[in-house]
């Protein structure tokens, strides 16, 4: 696939998938005519990775390493690293899921709420402020 083909296919824009092969975390082929790109099915793996790394919040520096271990040969220090890594990224995400677990708790109940005409504008700002207490990482 070329550029355009590749860009409305993983629904994005042919400028972000230049950006990620400007970073190195997708290289794909060029043609020996015209040196015009061609992805393949490794990178549509690749870009799939990506985008599910970005959702689960990753930086590009941080998916930029996830895609480089797939290449790097195993030593014990490489373990110790990407241990390390993934023990802090799975902790980080066990903390995500209980914060948008409260957040999906309290918006059902400020759904509710709003559905009904009774509700007074002190019960809704006390509703928004709860948002606020949702994340304890903030004091």
């Amino acid at each position: 696939m070329n550029i355009k083909e590749f860009a409305t296919r993983v629904n994005c824009s042919p400028d972000t998938l230049r950006f990620y092969e400007k970073m190195g975390m997708i290289v794909p082929k060029r043609t020996t005519t015209g040196n015009y790109r061609q992805y393949t099915v490794t990178d549509l793996t690749t870009y799939r990775i990506i985008h599910s790394l970005k959702r689960a919040g990753l930086s590009l520096e941080e998916i930029y390493k996830v895609l480089k271990l797939r290449d790097a040969k195993v030593s014990a220090i490489h373990c110790a690293d990407t241990l390390r890594f993934i023990t802090g990224k799975h902790a980080q995400f066990a903390d995500d899921q209980g914060f948008y677990a409260k957040l999906t708790k309290l918006t059902a109940k400020m759904t509710q709420a709003l559905s009904k005409s009774t509700l007074s504008h002190n019960e809704l700002a006390t509703m928004i402020e709860q948002i606020g207490e949702l994340d304890d990482q903030v004091v």
